[in-house]
């Protein structure tokens, strides 16, 4: 990490956070990846996310940080969380071969022997540090759908995670129809793998299909170039 992209993240994050605010939004982030989980299970109706669930995952409090969201009457309104891979030279392609069954849809019954994994050609490219993005969940309320509030709190986490990592790459996966109504866009997000993993559900014949979303650390501090208050206009 440059003390550049600490200077421009740090007032990228201010700036995120003052409009939250404005919104009447409280951000809470942290490390503690078991409070995090009491949290979701206590104030969330969709269950937290397989890959950051610290019953399944020994995550060290240096390598994974989370951000929820509460209203002025304590009501949770946002979350999602970021991690590293640890991917030890190999490509995002290798890793996700071996590891893909880590990364379900929440909350989905999964048929392991159907469901598969299929990388592209920058997958095969990637190598080096990795963070991954996702639990990423938003209030179903008028209040805040539609605002633009979920596409700056998502790149809140793309610059902490550049500020905090500087990583070769991040990534997420989007369920298609999210994908192609524009969210990993809004979110941030420059390249897209198209159905990287598909996902059978048990005793459900058609697959549930996820794009691959992903950035390089060039894309990252491009980023940041991009005004948050433009964003939410």
């Amino acid at each position: 990490m440059t003390i550049h992209d600490s200077f421009e993240g740090a007032l990228y994050v201010a700036t995120i956070v003052t409009l939250a605010e404005k919104y009447g939004i409280r951000l809470e982030s942290g490390s503690d990846f078991d409070y995090y989980a009491e949290t979701i299970a206590a104030h969330r109706p969709q269950p937290i996310g397989v890959p950051f669930d610290p019953n399944l995952n020994a995550i060290h409090p240096d390598d994974g940080f989370w951000f929820l969201g509460w209203d002025r009457d304590g009501r949770l309104v946002f979350t999602q969380a970021v991690r590293l891979l640890r991917i030890e030279g190999q490509s995002l392609a290798d890793y996700f071969r071996d590891q893909y069954v880590a990364f379900p849809p929440a909350g989905l019954p999964i048929d392991f022997d159907r469901s598969f994994y299929s990388p592209g050609p920058s997958a095969r490219r990637m190598t080096g540090t990795c963070a991954y993005h996702g639990d990423v969940w938003m209030i179903s309320d008028p209040a805040y759908r539609g605002t633009g509030m979920s596409s700056i709190l998502a790149r809140l986490a793309l610059a902490t995670a550049l500020m905090t990592w500087s990583p070769d790459h991040m990534i997420g996966f989007i369920i298609k129809k999210l994908a192609f109504k524009g969210l990993g866009e809004r979110e941030g997000y420059m390249h897209f793998k198209p159905a990287a993993l598909s996902w059978y559900a048990k005793d459900r014949p058609d697959p549930m299909v996820a794009h691959m979303c992903w950035m390089n650390r060039d894309d990252l501090r491009y980023l940041l170039t991009i005004p948050a208050e433009t964003v939410m206009a």
